[in-house]
């Protein structure tokens, strides 16, 4: 990997991470989950992600971001429980990186799938990591968007060629 690719990728991890865990405290939630490593591959300033998803639907991060809360809610609902009042008072997260394991795999996907690409890694490649889920709240979240996981697996793919 030459090294301009290798400073990218790194650069983009860090806004990826750094992104998922503002967005995840921002909704409520300790440690970020694979919902807002999504939410964080439509904001950071890498393109792919977006332009994949403007592919097939006018989909944006405030969509995405009502969404979560959504199946969030109607998870907790499902198990007879009141979703709990947002508290947007939550401070920023200090110390070691934490996140919850469905973040974990999904960047660890994404960055097995970006070795394939000439381009390094691409928010692109996180949104198909993503979608690959078959279940669980990203599972839950495309469904909601009324996005089809197949149609965003290969928009995501055609994003990013190999």
């Amino acid at each position: 990997m030459p090294l301009r690719t290798a400073l990218q990728d790194t650069r983009l991890i860090a806004a990826l991470l750094t992104t998922a865990e503002q967005e995840a405290r921002a909704l409520g939630d300790a440690e970020p989950g694979a919902e807002h490593l999504l939410l964080a591959a439509l904001l950071v300033n890498d393109p792919s992600a977006r332009e994949a998803l403007a592919t097939l639907a006018p989909v944006d991060a405030a969509a995405v971001r009502s969404a979560i809360v959504a199946v969030h809610s109607a998870s907790l609902a499902d198990l007879g429980v009141a979703a709990p009042q947002l508290d947007p008072g939550l401070p920023p997260a200090s110390g070691a990186y934490r996140s919850e394991v469905s973040a974990q795999e999904v960047f660890q996907r994404a960055r097995i799938l970006s070795r394939r690409s000439r381009s390094g890694l691409r928010s692109a490649h996180v949104l198909r990591a993503a979608a690959e889920r078959e279940r669980g709240t990203v599972a839950r979240l495309l469904a909601s968007l009324a996005l089809e996981r197949d149609a965003v697996l290969a928009a995501a793919a055609a994003a990013v060629p190999d």
